[in-house]
């Protein structure tokens, strides 16, 4: 089968966009900032592949791919603004996805598409967008990141310090306390992520609060820091629960509060 054909289907796509991973990364720790443009590439290259059968002198199919093209690099140039509030660069990143929206209803009312692709586009791009407004409010969107024993442990050299690094979420104290009576407790610490689940609850439920009946995608796109699957997993926790209850199967699965 020829190579193009077969990258053009969905499930080529994707595998080809994620076969391989690339090690350069303009991002450092700005997660948000590597996903935004991750999910870029993808729209960029549906947009593409929508394109293809419509004529090069068609200028709406010219306009649609040009326009798509200037997402990456007014993503990598809003890497380090990202928490910038009032940024002029994400706003025309915004003007850009939104001038988007607009040319791929024009390719579905000319009929050049259908209208159930344009629907699933203008989705994601309308998700693109907000999950650019959400990620400047998360701190993952900052490119820099400093632990505070970077800040104080200054008399430690570097392989002193690297030594003592350890994965807080594994390690066990059991101490030996003695009381003034002389009575001797055994006292057992293991630190867990019972915080970790509890904010990460917390946040989801705050969201179906104030936006109401939500899929994962959505909820996903308000908590960035957070991956689809890990707000699926806290999702199933809390319908457990019965905090949340789900209606519907699969990747047309909603969600509400438990009124």
């Amino acid at each position: 089968m020829d190579e193009s054909k077969d990258i053009q289907g969905q499930d080529g796509l994707s595998k080809f966009l994620d076969r391989q991973e690339v090690q350069t990364n303009p991002f450092g720790a700005n997660r948000s900032g590597e996903r935004l443009y991750r999910r870029a590439e993808r729209l960029v290259a549906a947009l593409h592949i929508l394109t293809n059968h419509i004529v090069d002198s068609e200028p709406l199919r010219l306009h649609v791919r040009e326009e798509s093209l200037k997402l990456f690099p007014e993503i990598l140039a809003i890497r380090d603004d990202m928490r910038a509030f009032g940024s002029p660069k994400a706003g025309n990143l915004e003007a850009s996805v939104r001038n988007l929206i607009s040319l791929v209803k024009m390719l579905a009312v000319a009929t050049f598409i259908s209208t159930q692709n344009a629907d699933a586009v203008i989705g994601a791009l309308d998700e693109l967008g907000n999950y650019l407004s959400a990620s400047s409010r998360t701190p993952i969107a900052e490119s820099v990141r400093f632990l505070k024993e970077d800040l104080l442990n200054v008399r430690e050299s570097s392989e002193e310090f690297i030594k003592n690094i350890t994965d807080v979420s594994k390690v066990k104290d059991n101490r030996i306390l003695k009381d003034s009576e002389g009575q001797v407790t055994r006292v057992h610490y293991n630190s867990g992520s019972t915080d970790t689940v509890n904010v990460r609850s917390e946040k989801i439920l705050s969201i179906l609060r104030t936006q109401g009946e939500q899929g994962i995608r959505d909820i996903a796109s308000n908590v960035p820091e957070y991956s689809e699957k890990m707000v699926q997993r806290e999702l199933m926790r809390l319908v457990m629960s019965g905090k949340v209850k789900k209606a519907g199967f699969k990747r047309w699965s909603r969600y509400s509060l438990v009124q």
